[in-house]
C-alpha cells in the first residue's frame, strides 16, 4: 500500500520533531530510519495518525533513548543553531546601522563619512550618481563575531554536559558510620 501525502507529512512531522530532540544521540539517524520504515510499515495496519500516537510525544520517545546512554550529552546542533542567530542578529544590526547612515547623508545633501569598529574603518557615501558602503576586515573584527557565535553556541549547546556527569560516576561515595 503506497503512503498519502497527507500520511507522509504526518509521519515526517513526527520524525523532524524526534530527530531534533534526539539530535545528539549517537548515530541518531539510523534510529530516525528505522523508526520511519516501523512507521510506513504500522501506518498500513491500523493508519499513520494511529501508528503515531501510539509511539507518543516525539520527546519522551527521542529521552527513553537518550536515558540510555547513563548521562546528558551537549546538544552541537541547538548550539550552532544560537550562534548563527546571534551572529544574524549583528548582522542585521549593521545593515540596520548602514541604511540609517546612508539616509542620513542622504538628507544632509550627500557626502562621505568613515567610522571605525575594533579598527576596521566603514566608508560611507551618498553622492547624487553614488551610493556605497566599503569596509576593511581586521583581526579584531574577526574574534569580535567569533565571540558573537561562541558564547551563544557553547550555551546552547550545554556544553558543560560533555564533562560535568562523567566525574561524577566515576566518583566513589564513602559513608561514615
Amino acid at each position: 500500500m503506497s503512503t498519502t501525502l497527507r500520511d507522509t507529512l504526518i509521519r515526517e512531522r513526527y520524525l523532524t520533531r524526534f530527530s531534533w530532540a534526539l539530535q545528539d544521540f549517537p548515530k541518531y539517524k539510523r534510529v530516525v530510519r528505522e523508526l520511519r520504515t516501523e512507521l510506513t510499515a504500522a501506518s498500513a495496519e491500523v493508519g499513520m495518525r494511529q501508528a503515531v500516537a501510539d509511539l507518543g510525544h516525539p520527546r519522551v520517545l527521542a529521552e527513553s533513548y537518550l536515558s540510555g546512554l547513563g548521562r546528558p550529552v551537549p546538544r552541537w546542533t541547538t548550539g550552532a543553531v544560537w550562534g548563527a542567530l546571534a551572529v544574524g542578529a549583528v548582522v542585521y544590526l549593521v545593515v540596520a546601522y548602514t541604511i540609517g547612515t546612508l539616509d542620513t547623508l542622504d538628507q544632509l545633501g550627500g557626502g562621505t563619512v568613515e567610522r571605525e569598529f575594533l579598527g576596521a574603518t566603514v566608508v560611507y557615501t551618498h553622492d547624487d550618481g553614488e551610493i556605497s558602503t566599503g569596509f576593511t576586515l581586521t583581526w579584531q573584527a574577526l574574534v569580535f563575531y567569533a565571540a558573537v557565535f561562541t558564547v551563544p553556541f557553547l550555551l546552547g549547546a550545554r556544553v558543560w554536559r560533555a564533562w560535568g556527569t562523567r566525574s561524577a560516576q566515576g566518583s566513589v561515595r564513602m559513608t561514615v558510620a
